[in-house]
């Protein structure tokens, strides 16, 4: 099958693409052209949704391992400056998604839920958020077992947050974690 026509004129050939060959070469490259343009913007969706879900564990890991590393070092309140007079940690007002304790500087902090964000109350400084303004923190919750001076367990905190990206197709993961107070909880 021949693809070219050759025509003469005078003493030269010259040769040329019929018109169908031609709308046939323009279909196929369209095709092809169409197709790497869908691959590239496929892999483009999936690199931003990948980094989105990278920030989002990077960010909850840092969250988490900040709370932990604070609410293992807690100090029971021996007489009631921050909390219940002999009792490691408490939920405000039973609010499970606060938490306030006496830290290891003396100081009454405080682990709250505003605005969609984790955020973290000292002393008489000012409230400072955990998590970042494009993270939406859609659940908290602090779990006390053990919290007070007239049980015989162990001081623990469990943690449970949801944590989604802002995005139109947001990333979402859900964590929690059991703390255990460094302090043996002897009773005074």
């Amino acid at each position: 099958m021949k693809f070219k026509k050759i025509y003469t004129i005078g003493n030269n050939k010259t040769s040329a693409f019929t018109l169908i060959e031609f709308l046939i070469a323009m279909a196929i490259f369209s095709i092809a052209i169409v197709a790497a343009v869908q691959i590239f913007v496929s892999a483009m969706e999936n690199q931003s949704q990948i980094l989105a879900l990278n920030n989002l564990t990077s960010n909850t890991s840092y969250s988490l391992e900040y709370i932990s590393r604070i609410l293992r070092m807690a100090k029971k309140d021996i007489n009631g400056e921050c909390i219940t007079v002999k009792s490691n940690f408490e939920n405000p007002g039973g609010d499970l998604s606060k938490i306030k304790f006496l830290d290891y500087h003396n100081q009454c902090h405080e682990f709250l839920l505003e605005d969609e964000q984790i955020k973290e109350k000292k002393a008489d400084e000012d409230v400072i958020s955990l998590t970042p303004d494009n993270l939406k923190v859609s659940n908290l919750r602090f779990n006390l077992i053990g919290e007070t001076q007239t049980d015989d367990d162990q001081p623990k905190v469990t943690i449970v947050f949801e944590i989604e990206t802002k995005e139109k197709k947001p990333q979402k993961i859900s964590v929690q974690t059991t703390i255990s107070q460094r302090d043996l909880d002897v009773k005074y």
